[in-house]
């Protein structure tokens, strides 16, 4: 007989309260509704929760599956389908425009191009390759292979919320590899090109910063939810298992001075190293042009400061905040590296592979808000750098 999946048993959980949480979806649809009523900028912040709404109901769901609940344990299994579904038509539809290698100004709906045996050939591999990312993200929901993997990760097997966590990242991670490995080609960056610049150039560089800066606003509730706040801890419980603390004076300067170390090594030291290695090889390395011209919108000192407050906290609070305590330092930061896989060659994620290796060590062995100051830092000092070059 397989073991029961159980509510994890590390915490001692937190009285739920209906009304307050009827309370706040009540608020989230009212001020969703406001947004799409008046648009303009409100609009823009509410659609920003998008980004990381799937992840928080579907935590939320496990959370209740794992209480009285029972209604959610068939509700998590279908939202987690969904948010399969979705992840596979993302990797899908980038993949397939990268097959097929026609421009996307060039593509009349009304009359698709013919696919050649080439190109049928690779989009019946990126199908096979989603499939296949999505088989193996499920072989996680078997207890053997949980209790395996407890081995080398601290999960809980018998954890019904570990086992939707595990499912859910192991099989978005691999999807999100699948397009880049088949193809070679990172699709942000062949987005680029093929619009020549022409839809990027109609971008308002302050409205995409204004957007990240949402999305960081968003991502803090959702990452609060992520690891059971109102339902299984209280605020002083869910900021420890975060792993936020309000740093002392040398936390402080210690995260900032490795940020900078971080970003002088990676530029004197594991950038030469890793472009040696590719030349070396003759493999294809990350086209610099067209990622500049994706980041055109931040390559400024507003947009380093942007860039280094969101994405350090908002990376770290969700990948080394909330995964790698359940996940480990590996996976967690193999789902970091895979979401920069729209955007970079294997040179760049081998970079980004090891800055989350060291980020992860840095969260281990001291804290979130330390690894947050050190991202932040390492983001804020290359793209001003970056700024700086571009003036010159």
């Amino acid at each position: 007989m397989s073991e029961p999946i159980v509510l994890s048993t590390e915490q001692p959980p937190t009285p739920y309260r209906p009304r307050v949480w009827l309370a706040g979806v009540g608020i989230y649809i009212f001020l969703v509704s406001i947004g799409i009523s008046i648009g303009g900028e409100f609009e823009s912040f509410t659609a920003a929760s998008f980004n990381v709404l799937p992840f928080a109901i579907l935590a939320i769901l496990a959370y209740f599956a794992g209480t009285s609940f029972n209604w959610a344990w068939i509700a998590t299994g279908l939202w987690l389908m969904i948010l399969i579904a979705i992840t596979a038509l993302l990797a899908f539809g980038f993949g397939a425009v990268n097959i097929i290698g026609i421009p996307l100004g060039d593509i009349d709906p009304a009359n698709p191009p013919a696919l050649t045996q080439s190109a049928l050939l690779g989009i019946l591999m990126l199908i096979l390759g989603i499939f296949g990312a999505i088989g193996i993200g499920f072989l996680t929901l078997l207890p053997p292979v949980r209790r395996r993997l407890a081995r080398f990760i601290p999960i809980e097997p018998a954890s019904f919320v570990h086992t939707i966590a595990l499912a859910a990242i192991v099989s978005i991670t691999l999807m999100l590899f699948v397009p880049l490995l088949l193809t070679g080609e990172p699709p942000l960056l062949a987005l680029v090109r093929s619009l020549s610049g022409e839809g990027l150039n109609n971008t308002n560089p302050d409205a995409e910063l204004r957007s990240q800066v949402y999305g960081l606003i968003w991502t803090i509730p959702a990452a609060l939810l992520a690891v059971g706040f109102g339902i299984r801890r209280n605020l002083s419980a869910t900021l420890s298992r975060l792993g936020l603390v309000m740093p002392t004076s040398q936390q402080f300067w210690n995260g900032i001075g490795l940020g900078v170390v971080l970003a002088i090594a990676m530029l004197f030291l594991l950038s030469p190293l890793q472009e040696w290695i590719w030349q070396s090889f003759g493999w294809p390395t990350t086209d610099e042009d067209a990622f500049l011209e994706l980041m055109s919108y931040a390559i400024s000192p507003i947009g380093a400061v942007v860039i280094g407050v969101t994405a350090g906290l908002g990376e770290e609070l969700a990948i080394r905040g909330v995964l790698q305590p359940r996940l480990g330092i590996l996976l967690s930061n193999l789902f970091f590296v895979s979401l920069h896989a729209f955007q970079y060659r294997w040179d760049g994620l081998l970079v980004v592979f090891v800055i989350g290796i060291i980020l992860g060590l840095i969260r281990k062995y001291t804290n979130t808000t330390t690894a947050a100051l050190v991202h932040g830092t390492y983001n804020f000092v290359l793209v001003m750098l970056t700024t700086l070059a571009e003036k010159l």
